[in-house]
């Protein structure tokens, strides 16, 4: 009976620690940033521009492929912030890839003609990352340990935007690389709003879509 009483104990001491879990998330620097000067190209001529985006995960280990995702939150407020480092956007189209387009010919055939219809097309790439073995392994010591050791968990984000013209042809390509480590602990709960994964993901994306769009712009990518 007293073992029992023990094991009871040990359980609701998992599970509430568990229930009440804290995380706080560091991130690394942004690698392969443009650290040029920005040149405004005050005559360029304004352009059609097609924003085209894929949004992909992919556990190592478990995913042959990457898989494609939805945009994460606040994804179009981000795109408008980023946007404003081109100065020569007379108008401009988006298309998000969706899992079932392999299936949805309208959707295949609206995104070609978006393409076809603006003057250029920035494809931009979104792969986050991880390793399966690293992240099975860190959720079994988490819960293993009760909780009581922090454990890391970490994401890999590759950033990629290939410009091409009407008619299909690559003319720049363009790539960032960033981590995202994120420390779980019961202790964290009260670090935890300092240090959001969340806030550091949309840094994430701002600063690699705003870096690379500062490039695309001192590079004049986008001139007729």
């Amino acid at each position: 009976m007293k073992s029992l009483r023990v094991s009871f104990y040990l359980i609701s001491i998992v599970v509430l620690a568990s229930a009440f879990n804290g995380c706080i998330s560091f991130r690394s620097e942004l690698e392969g940033a443009f650290n040029g000067t920005s040149q405004t190209i005050t005559q360029a001529e304004p352009a059609a521009i097609c924003f085209y985006f894929s949004h992909l995960e992919r556990e190592r280990g478990l995913d042959v492929v990457p898989k494609i995702i939805q945009p994460r939150r606040g994804f179009r407020d981000i795109l408008g912030e980023a946007m404003k480092e081109i100065s020569n956007i007379k108008s401009y189209a988006t298309f998000t890839d969706n899992e079932n387009d392999v299936d949805d010919v309208k959707r295949r055939t609206l995104r070609d003609s978006l393409k076809e219809a603006n003057d250029f097309t920035i494809h931009i790439t979104f792969n986050r990352e991880n390793s399966f073995a690293k992240h099975f392994f860190s959720n079994l010591f988490f819960y293993g340990t009760a909780t009581l050791l922090p454990v890391g968990f970490s994401w890999d984000y590759l950033i990629t935007a290939d410009v091409s013209n009407a008619s299909g042809k690559l003319l720049k390509s363009y790539s960032r690389n960033v981590s995202l480590s994120t420390w779980n602990n019961f202790l964290f709960l009260f670090v935890y709003p300092f240090y959001p994964s969340e806030v550091k993901t949309e840094e994430i994306y701002l600063e690699s879509l705003k870096n690379i769009f500062k490039q695309i712009e001192a590079d004049g990518a986008l001139k007729k």
